[in-house]
């Protein structure tokens, strides 16, 4: 159990090494003034074997070489200098590439709005159950993962698609279409041999063995959501 009457946690069971889900437990980097909440936060995910690292002020954070690796942002809204919130535009305005999860004091609609707005993957009011806590950072940083794999495999079909010539293009938007052969032979103006020889290169060079394949493949190389990125192996 947490045993503690702090005022920014629940009691709840202790949260084990086992329970996040993650294979590998990312690094929590906390932006939090409070001294107590760092000591609280700290003991909560060290305790269930992960990392953490804790900045006083958004600038400290900015301040420090930007995180490599799994790691979830942890922020508090209301810093001196500047605010949480403030920390997320400027991450944004850089393009950085990490989740973050808002356990902040304020407990009005307007901030968090503005927090998902800004990017943040969820946010916690303070108190809040420390399994919740936990469960959020597990599901930002889980979230993250499965985007950084969807834009893998939009580069890597990307480019099987890079491959195709000008013609097979052609065939392949048409077999997209879902025209057969014969009727792309007569849009094209060429035989229906040389149409089973363009859909032959555009199966081979895309590497789908199949119909169904190739228009996962295709979709995946949009970008689009709920395509398995194992496929692109």
């Amino acid at each position: 159990m947490i045993a503690t009457s702090h005022a920014h946690f629940t009691a709840t069971d202790r949260v084990d090494a086992t329970w996040s889900g993650l294979d590998t437990p990312p690094v929590v980097h906390l932006v939090e003034d409070d001294p107590d909440v760092q000591d609280m936060v700290a003991w909560l995910f060290e305790t269930a074997g992960w990392t953490v690292r804790e900045y006083v002020s958004a600038e400290a954070f900015l301040a420090a070489p930007r995180p490599a690796g799994d790691a979830c942002l942890v922020v508090e809204l209301m810093l001196p200098g500047l605010s949480g919130l403030d920390l997320l535009d400027r991450l944004n305005a850089e393009g950085a590439q990490m989740p973050a999860v808002v356990f902040t004091g304020l407990r009005d609609s307007g901030s968090a709005v503005a927090a998902l707005k800004a990017g943040a993957y969820d946010f916690l009011a303070k108190p809040t159950d420390s399994e919740k806590l936990c469960a959020s950072v597990t599901g930002a940083v889980e979230s993250y993962r499965e985007t950084r794999a969807r834009a893998a495999a939009c580069g890597r079909a990307k480019a099987r698609f890079a491959e195709l010539t000008t013609r097979e293009q052609e065939v392949l938007a048409m077999i997209l279409d879902g025209k057969p052969n014969k009727i792309i032979a007569a849009d094209l103006e060429i035989n229906i041999r040389t149409v089973e020889n363009h859909r032959a290169q555009v199966m081979k060079k895309t590497g789908a063995a199949s119909l169904p394949a190739l228009v996962k493949l295709y979709l995946a190389s949009l970008g689009a959501e709920g395509i398995d990125p194992g496929m692109l192996v």
